[in-house]
């Protein structure tokens, strides 16, 4: 189907309106555009949850609810994930689709330079960046990393983030990443115990520890506890 876009009206519809408002709004524009396929029983019976499950979450009576039951509800919905909560609402306004898939999960400028030039100018490009590399002041990045020994660290993956990129972008970007790492960990998952994506992202980036020199990365990287 193509997509339903908001208008600016529904925008500051969504910003007044809570988490368990937002989902309903997006479930009755699914409804009026795909029928009895979107009706609460249909989606609890496609999620494996009770319809009462996704009534709770829309009414506000759910307190707490499952941030997978929601992950998943947006993905339904074909939304944006964030765009259940308040930070997306904040600022700027940014008009989205319902029903369409956007890239929202993954940014590519995270992964790709975006250059449609010459192989020439992609070959200065490259050089350019490589003088860069050694003169910048400030950068973000993601490192996956495996550790043989303690005396050495491969990269196995390496994204250098672009300049421009915001705090919004950096708290959503955790706040993904503590998701789907979350039954990756090394230690056991406790999903009782566990905080939502949003809550931990927001208390880790309020709590940014002191710089490391390459001796002490090296040292955190290595340390197996």
């Amino acid at each position: 189907m193509s997509g339903i876009y908001i208008s600016s009206y529904d925008f500051q519809y969504l910003k007044d309106s809570n988490l368990g408002g937002r989902l309903r709004f997006f479930r009755q524009h699914m409804v009026q555009y795909k029928g009895s396929d979107y009706t609460i029983t249909s989606l609890g019976s496609r999620l494996g949850v009770t319809p009462q499950s996704i009534s709770a979450i829309e009414r506000g009576d759910s307190k707490n609810p499952s941030f997978l039951l929601v992950h998943k509800l947006t993905r339904e919905y074909r939304v944006p994930l964030d765009s259940v909560t308040d930070e997306f609402y904040q600022g700027e306004e940014n008009l989205f689709s319902i029903g369409k898939p956007d890239v929202t999960y993954i940014d590519d400028e995270d992964f790709f330079l975006e250059d449609d030039d010459t192989e020439n100018d992609k070959d200065q490009s490259h050089e350019d960046d490589v003088e860069d590399y050694f003169s910048f002041n400030d950068s973000k990045g993601l490192l996956l990393y495996q550790c043989y020994d303690k005396q050495s660290v491969t990269p196995l993956l390496h994204v250098r983030l672009k300049e421009d990129i915001s705090h919004n972008d950096i708290f959503h970007l955790t706040s993904r990443l503590i998701f789907e790492t979350s039954m990756l960990k090394n230690e056991s998952f406790n999903e009782e115990k566990a905080l939502h994506p949003f809550v931990e992202a927001s208390d880790l980036l309020d709590r940014i520890g002191k710089s490391l020199s390459a001796e002490e990365l090296l040292s955190l990287l290595s340390d197996e506890k």
